[in-house]
C-alpha cells in the first residue's frame, strides 16, 4: 500500500502555541503509513527555536528565504519598523512575495495528497491546491481576533468556504463559527489539540535549576509577551492586588518572551512587586516551571484552544482564567474545573488567585471535575479523529 503525502503549512515557525499543536500533531502521524511534508512560509533562521522538535521523518521547506523578502517580516516581530521598512513591506516586498510562494507551494502540492493550511495563511492561495483534499485550522475566536476590522474577517471567512474542511479546536470555537458565517456550517468539524502526556510528565520533573527561586512557593503564567492579545498588564496588577489587599507570600513567575518584556518589567516596579516577579523569558521546558507552581494564571483577551491551560491542567495545577473567547470556559467546565474571571479585571483575577491559594476544599472540587475530562486529549484519540475527518 502506496504511503498518502500530507502537506501541511504554517507561515511561521517560532515558539508560540500553534507550533507547539502542529509538533505534536507530526509526531503523533504514523511515517510508516504517511509521507508528511511541512512548508513553512517565512526562513527567521535562528528564530525557530522549535526547530529541533520537529520530528526527523518530516520534510521540511521554507517557502521564503530570500534576506529581502524576509528581513521586514522578521523584524516585525521583534522590533518596530523604521518608514522606510514600513513602506517596503506594506508595498513594494509583497507582490514579489506572493509571487515566490506560488512558485514554491506549486512545486510541494504537486507532491502532495492532502494539503493542511494549519494556519489559515494560505487561504490566498487556495487556487494552486483547490484540486487536491484539503483543510484549514482555526485558531482563534473570528468575533474578536479582528474585532476592529469586520471586513478582513468577512473576506477570510469566505475564502475557507471553499476548503473541503475547516477545523475548529473546541465546540464553542466551532458554534461562534458557524454562528457568525453560517455558509461555513457544511465544512466544520471540531478535533481537539492533544498532548504528549507521558512528554510532559517527563520534562515537567526535570530540575528546575533557577537559584532565586530555590525553596519559594510561586504562582506562575506561560505565553508570549505580546499585551494584544496576552494582556499580562491585568495579570501582574492582579498580582500585585492580591499582595496588597490578600497579603499572599507566593512569587509570580512568567514564562516567555516578547516584544513588550520591557514595559511588564517596568509595570512590576511600578506595582511595588519588582521584587517578587521572575521572567524567565523563552524556556524550551517550561512544565518544570508549572509543575511546581501553586497556581497557573492566564489572562488573554481572546484564544482558540490555549494548550497551555490542558498542561497546567495535565500537571495537577489549578488555574485562574479570563473566560475569553474561545475554549477557555469550555476547558475549565465553565467554572466546575478552575476559576473564570472577566477580561481585564484585575480584582476577580486578584480574588480568584487568593480563594484558590487558601481553599482546600475548592482545589479538591476542581481536581476531582478535571479528571474525566482531560481524557479529551489523549493522543490516539485525536490522530483517529483527524484521519476519519481529514484525510478520509
Amino acid at each position: 500500500m502506496m504511503k498518502k503525502t500530507l502537506l501541511f503549512h504554517v507561515n511561521y515557525f517560532l515558539a508560540g502555541g500553534i507550533e507547539k499543536v502542529l509538533i505534536e500533531l507530526l509526531r503523533a502521524l504514523n511515517p510508516d503509513k504517511y509521507r508528511i511534508i511541512l512548508s513553512i512560509g517565512f526562513n527567521f533562521g535562528e528564530k525557530e527555536v522549535r526547530r529541533n522538535e520537529i520530528p526527523p521523518y518530516v520534510e521540511v521547506h521554507h517557502l521564503l528565504n530570500h534576506p529581502l523578502l524576509v528581513s521586514t517580516q522578521k523584524k516585525k516581530h521583534t522590533a518596530k519598523l523604521n518608514v522606510l521598512e514600513k513602506a517596503l513591506a506594506e508595498l513594494v516586498i509583497p507582490p514579489f512575495r506572493k509571487l515566490t510562494m506560488r512558485r514554491q507551494l506549486s512545486k510541494l502540492v504537486a507532491e502532495a495528497d492532502v494539503v493542511i493550511d494549519f494556519d489559515t495563511t494560505l487561504a490566498g492561495l487556495h487556487d494552486v491546491f483547490a484540486h487536491k483534499r484539503n483543510a484549514a485550522y482555526i485558531h482563534f475566536s473570528f468575533v474578536h481576533i479582528w474585532s476592529g476590522n469586520k471586513r478582513k474577517a468577512n473576506k477570510l471567512a469566505h475564502r475557507l468556504s471553499k476548503y473541503n474542511k475547516v477545523v475548529a479546536l473546541c465546540d464553542e470555537m466551532s458554534i461562534e463559527t458557524a454562528t457568525q458565517y453560517p455558509f461555513l456550517s457544511p465544512r466544520l468539524v471540531t478535533i481537539y489539540n492533544a498532548l504528549n502526556t507521558e512528554k510532559v510528565r517527563q520534562m515537567a520533573a526535570e530540575p528546575l535549576g533557577e537559584e532565586r527561586l530555590a525553596g519559594r512557593d510561586f504562582v506562575v503564567s506561560v505565553g508570549r509577551l505580546h499585551e494584544s492579545q496576552k494582556d499580562f498588564t491585568t495579570l501582574i496588577k492582579a498580582y500585585a492586588h492580591c499582595v496588597r489587599h490578600h497579603h499572599i507570600s507566593e512569587a509570580l513567575v512568567i514564562v516567555g518572551d516578547g516584544g513588550d518584556r520591557g514595559i511588564l518589567e517596568r509595570l512590576t516596579i511600578d506595582e511595588g512587586v519588582g521584587a517578587r516577579v521572575t521572567f524567565t523569558g523563552f524556556q524550551a521546558n517550561p512544565y518544570k516551571y508549572l509543575s511546581r507552581a501553586k497556581v497557573f494564571l492566564f489572562s488573554s483577551r481572546y484564544e482558540g484552544l490555549p494548550t497551555v491551560i490542558i498542561e497546567a491542567m495535565l500537571l495537577g495545577k489549578h488555574v485562574v482564567a479570563t473566560a475569553c473567547p474561545t475554549g477557555v470556559s469550555e476547558l475549565l467546565m465553565h467554572g466546575k474545573a478552575g476559576i473564570l474571571t472577566e477580561i481585564g479585571n484585575v480584582e476577580q483575577m486578584s480574588d480568584g488567585l487568593n480563594k484558590l491559594l487558601r481553599s482546600k476544599e475548592l482545589q479538591e472540587e476542581f481536581e476531582a471535575n478535571r479528571t474525566a475530562f482531560l481524557k479529551h486529549f489523549d493522543t490516539g484519540y485525536m490522530v483517529k479523529e483527524f484521519e476519519e475527518k481529514i484525510i478520509g
